[in-house]
């Protein structure tokens, strides 16, 4: 789950590795885009090593939790700082495969560390602001830890434009829309509004229109919950698409002109190794099993500020929250039956 559009750059270097075997060893009849070259000529062409070494296993052998933030910054934008305007935390257990999408409202109030309660949102904001030790990803990672009482290992922060080029560049995706959407004030690039429109039913989406159905909610039925729902629609419509062999060439043939176009885009404390190997673990998740929850009305009560000006938004039900942190973050008894394997089976697995 954690080779996701935040990971890309991770996704397309395991789509380079795994797409040098599979040209090498495994491809008899190549899709029409793809001539039969022999990967060492292939990968001299596309001005790649011939020879790179493949990614380790991952070693660890405790749950990683990582924190997927996407910030309102649009293309040719540099200001100093961001609020976020998408709160994730993606879950993996190496050894059972056990894995978990838990969605955040950006309006959530909380304590932010060293500054006052306010809105999750800004916590990266702040952070950047306010030259924070590691600056906002770091921030919000230490906002995120406190109201949940989880460790966050690793963060990946990703703006609009990452996410519309990794979209494209596997094709686009396929998402069945759960209803009708009719947002008359869609934001644009340029701070404008728009008409944005959607009939339920299956879709495919480029990367602008995903990010329009991932981004609308003041018309949906519940609001922010719902557009988490969506954003989480989407997250697995990614997943789905980096399992086909043509979209892991696809990467495989461009990884290094991803990997240079996505460095001013996404912030990661993840190495470029540690991708390869989550990675890795990730395309090994069966979509159907992913646990997904939203910090929706079960877990909140709207509240007016008592500040100038007074602010709408959601506060932590805490009991509630610490129930589902304690279901959400263990294995579900049926994966640890299902994974069952010996401790020797397992290190071979990984």
């Amino acid at each position: 789950m954690l080779a996701l559009f935040a990971l890309s750059v991770g996704a397309s270097v395991f789509g380079y590795l795994w797409g040098r075997d599979y040209v090498a060893n495994q491809l008899k009849d190549l899709p029409p885009f793809y001539a039969p070259t022999p990967a060492p000529a292939a990968a001299a062409q596309a001005g790649l090593p011939e020879a790179p070494a493949a990614p380790r296993a991952w070693d660890g052998k405790e749950r990683v939790n990582l924190l997927l933030m996407g910030i309102d910054q649009r293309d040719g934008e540099s200001e100093p700082a961001y609020r976020t305007d998408t709160m994730m935390v993606l879950t993996l257990d190496p050894l059972t495969l056990d894995a978990g999408v838990l969605s955040i409202p950006r309006d959530l109030w909380v304590p932010i560390p060293g500054f006052d309660n306010g809105r999750i949102n800004t916590a990266n904001f702040l952070g950047d602001a306010y030259d924070y030790p590691g600056g906002g990803p770091a921030l919000a990672v230490k906002t995120v830890e406190q109201m949940l009482g989880v460790p966050i290992h690793f963060y990946a922060r990703v703006n609009f434009t990452a996410f519309e080029d990794m979209v494209d560049r596997i094709g686009g995706i396929d998402i069945d829309v759960p209803y009708d959407i009719y947002d008359p004030n869609y934001p644009t690039s340029d701070y404008r509004t728009e008409v944005f429109s959607i009939t339920r039913g299956l879709h495919h989406m480029d990367g602008e229109l995903a990010l329009k159905f991932a981004r609308t909610r003041y018309t949906l039925p519940n609001g922010d919950f719902d557009r988490a729902r969506n954003q989480q629609l989407v997250l697995k419509a990614i997943k789905d698409k980096l399992r086909e062999p043509q979209v892991l060439l696809s990467l495989f043939a461009s990884a290094p002109e991803i990997v240079a176009r996505l460095s001013a885009s996404v912030k990661t404390n993840l190495s470029i190794e540690q991708m390869q190997q989550l990675a890795a673990l990730a395309v090994q998740v069966d979509s159907e099993q992913i646990k997904t929850a939203v910090l929706d009305q079960n877990y909140t009560e709207f509240a007016t500020t008592l500040t100038d000006p007074p602010q709408q938004v959601q506060i932590p039900i805490r009991a509630q929250i610490a129930r589902l942190r304690d279901t959400f973050f263990s294995v579900r008894p049926d994966a640890a039956g299902q994974n069952n394997a010996s401790p020797a089976q397992a290190d071979g697995q990984r």
